[in-house]
């Protein structure tokens, strides 16, 4: 996450920028201080295309980090906000990879499918060929197995009660098995007892220790709530388009507006205060040609605003090159 300050207001703020789903061409759609003493300032900003790569960079630094629950959710935005993009389609192998590693299964085998369908000459073409026929060949043919592996494992673990392998076995069958509740029992009774088993790769994307020394179970849902909450301001359906030519203008007149219009939705579980979105439009390079806010006041968990600005400061409306979206806000 790149931080930068800046000065606005004679305020000095730090803001925390995180990419977000804005398209923007112009032929298509920690705590941190803050002014007035009103709480902390955060920012999320949403770019081009080019955010797609950028944010799959990330993404496989993470997954080489085994750090495969909390990039899932990243790596399902990517997919959602640029479909077609490259990137997009190469996160759909690296949500294969993290799926299998927490022992999500069935959505692992749909991703490398899905992958290898739109990607059959890809670079990780071979490897998810090899995983789906891994997958399809060793899976339990019913439920009935795996509820009988799972009794047989219940019971070394209670013959065993200081084998940690025995217990570890265990736990993972659960988590395979979508029983998070009950993996996550079984991960903080071998935690109680090794305590380092928290550097596992495995252990340490299934368990979180809070703060005050609790375990929380990191299951798929929990993983997506936690991201939300982290980014909680999503900036979404932006699309741009020129106006302002009229039917009595002559044949040769150019449309005099750029307009910018979305919609920003409060992710989180708690209200958003003083969220603004901020878009810039652009020329060739870095060029900067102008900036408007819109005040959306505050979001309550869920709500959904829409915003739109019109632009009308550049020298030729069709040297606009993109736009870029930012959000702020306060909680």
């Amino acid at each position: 996450m790149n931080i930068r300050a800046f000065a606005t207001g004679g305020f000095g703020l730090v803001l925390a920028f995180v990419a977000t789903g804005c398209m923007g061409t112009s032929s298509g759609p920690g705590k941190y201080s803050s002014p007035m003493g009103r709480g902390p300032v955060s920012e999320t900003r949403a770019t081009d295309n080019y955010a797609a790569a950028k944010q799959l960079t990330e993404a496989k630094r993470m997954v080489k980090g085994g750090e495969y629950s909390l990039v899932i959710p990243r790596l399902q935005q990517l997919t959602s906000e640029f479909p077609g993009d490259e990137a997009a389609i190469e996160a759909r192998y690296y949500l294969g990879l993290s799926y299998y590693n927490i022992g999500g299964y069935d959505e692992a085998l749909r991703n490398f499918r899905e992958y290898a369908e739109l990607a059959p000459q890809g670079e990780h073409a071979a490897t998810a060929a090899d995983y789906v026929q891994r997958m399809t060949q060793n899976a339990p043919s019913s439920a009935t197995e795996v509820d009988q592996k799972i009794r047989e494992a219940q019971a070394r673990a209670a013959a065993n009660p200081e084998d940690m392998v025995a217990k570890m076995e265990l736990a993972n069958l659960y988590w395979d098995a979508a029983r998070y509740a009950e993996a996550g029992k079984v991960y903080q009774e071998l935690l109680a007892k090794w305590p380092n088993l928290m550097n596992d790769t495995v252990v340490r994307t299934r368990m979180a220790r809070e703060k005050d020394g609790t375990l929380t179970v990191l299951s798929p849902q929990e993983a997506e709530r936690r991201y939300r909450e982290q980014e909680p301001l999503q900036i979404f359906n932006v699309s741009s388009f020129r106006s302002g030519r009229f039917e009595d203008w002559n044949a040769t007149a150019r449309e005099r507006y750029y307009n910018v219009a979305g919609q920003a939705v409060n992710r989180s579980e708690r209200p958003l205060e003083d969220a603004r979105v901020t878009v810039t439009i652009y020329g060739m390079g870095q060029m900067v040609y102008d900036t408007q806010t819109a005040s959306l006041g505050t979001l309550q968990p869920g709500e959904v605003r829409a915003f739109s600005m019109q632009f009308s400061k550049f020298d030729n409306i069709f040297n606009v090159t993109r736009h870029e979206c930012v959000g702020t806000f306060r909680r």
